[in-house]
């Protein structure tokens, strides 16, 4: 009995000519169903997690840490000559695998709004960095207001720390910083601004304390013992084998007084943890699918039962043990690609529109949540979010993973056939003699 024939033989079994009731057949597309179903969240998961990743660490690479950043330790850069700043940043722009260099300021600061205080980080920027730094213009976003820190005294306001202060485009924001005095001493600087702009990365565990002021403004408010001057570079691709060759150029010609960092060095902890969240989440999932492909064997079991007259007129006309095994073996391996052919698609399908169904479902939840607390009480209900803004992107990144598709495709064709192989052999053991008598 040939491969051809045990073929013919699995999908005859599969599509009999006769439309007899069969337990068997409903068992398999119970199997498909289940394989499908599992798949389904599966796929979900890896688009929604990789995308979740990507977005956030594309953040966290280009407006945060940088490709690479040179950080000063010491006082370097005086305030009132800058000029050794500005030589050394020239000579970094020079260099053929630099895209763009920025001088930054970052400083803690105090800011006193309207109704209340908050801690505040100060990023000092060149206003140009918002138009031609590639990924700021990518994900800052105007809530309100505009990119303006043409004037020293402007300044953009994360939307965290405008709800808290409850900001406005136009209101003043006091910041409250540390000075030396005259005798070399740290005292309180109480310096006024306008607010121009309400932004965000899309990200408020980033940018939740975050202002940007001008950087030149930045050096009358803030000392050098309770800031530091960084430089941020970035290059054509963070993830290029080229980000380590020009990171050995620029830290040859780097001042004393300054260290280079890549970005995976400053985000090691973060990447980590993202990596093994994404392998905990897919494990689960896959688990799933495991259980899943079971009932392709207890599928399998009933057709062999149901079977068993046939196999056995079969082997006693010269079908061979392996021929017959061969074509249970064949029947769950369709069974479990029929079930990706399914689930694959819809996973597919549900994970590019899944912003719109969590939207949807937030606005259900929080129909009901909202209708059964009017029914008790007006106050206490504060808007449901499946996705806290507050530690998820607000908006999920579709990104689809094609090899890890392909990958959770083979691994599902391969448990399909590992849990087809016992019923299928039991199957080609079959004795004819003993179940002709029975017949």
């Amino acid at each position: 009995m040939n491969l051809k024939s045990s073929i013919l033989l699995a999908f005859r079994m599969i599509l009999p000519k006769t439309r007899t009731t069969s337990n068997a057949r409903k068992s398999m597309l119970g199997a498909v169903l289940c394989i499908a179903l599992s798949i389904i969240p599966l796929v979900i998961v890896l688009v929604m997690t990789n995308g979740m990743i990507e977005g956030i660490t594309d953040r966290m690479i280009g407006l945060s840490s940088y490709h690479l950043q040179a950080v000063q330790y010491s006082a370097f850069i005086k305030d009132d000559d800058k000029k050794e700043l500005y030589d050394f940043l020239e000579k970094i722009r020079l260099n053929e695998g630099v895209k763009f260099a920025y001088p930054e300021r970052q400083g803690i600061a105090l800011a006193a709004g309207k109704t209340g205080r908050t801690g505040a980080t100060i990023r000092a920027v060149e206003p140009e960095i918002f138009e031609k730094e590639t990924v700021f213009k990518k994900y800052i976003t105007v809530k309100d207001g505009s990119l303006d820190l043409s004037k020293p005294r402007n300044i953009l306001v994360g939307t965290k720390i405008a709800d808290i202060l409850d900001l406005n485009v136009g209101d003043k924001v006091r910041l409250i910083t540390a000075r030396n005095n005259t005798n070399n001493k740290l005292v309180p600087k109480v310096t006024v601004f306008n607010v121009t702009g309400i932004i965000s990365s899309g990200y408020q565990e980033l940018d939740a304390l975050w202002v940007f002021v001008p950087f030149e403004g930045a050096y009358s408010i803030m000392s050098n013992d309770a800031s530091q001057v960084i430089i941020g570079i970035e290059t054509y691709d963070a993830f290029s084998s080229e980000l380590h060759a020009t990171y050995e150029k620029i830290e040859d010609m780097m001042p004393s007084e300054f260290s280079l960092y890549k970005w995976s060095e400053l985000n090691a902890t973060e990447l980590e943890n993202f990596a093994s969240t994404k392998l905990l989440l897919l494990l689960i999932m896959f688990l799933i699918v495991l259980v899943a492909t079971v009932n392709i064997s207890s599928a399998l079991v009933m057709l062999v039962m149901e079977r068993r007259r046939e196999i056995a007129i079969l082997k006693s006309i010269g079908a061979s043990n392996s021929g017959i095994s061969a074509s249970f073996i064949v029947i769950g391996t369709c069974i479990g690609a029929l079930g990706i052919l399914v689930g694959v698609p819809f996973g597919l399908l549900a994970a590019i529109n899944v912003n719109k169904i969590i939207t949807f479902l937030e606005w259900i939840i929080n129909f009901f949540t909202q209708a059964i607390f009017s029914l008790f009480t007006k106050d206490g209900f504060s808007t449901i979010h499946l996705l806290d803004p507050a530690f998820y992107l607000e908006e999920v990144p579709v990104i689809i993973p094609f090899l890890e598709l392909f990958i959770i495709v083979a691994l599902t064709l391969l448990l399909s056939i590992i849990v087809s192989v016992i019923p299928s052999i039991k199957a080609g053991k079959e004795k004819p003699l003993s179940i002709l008598r029975k017949v």
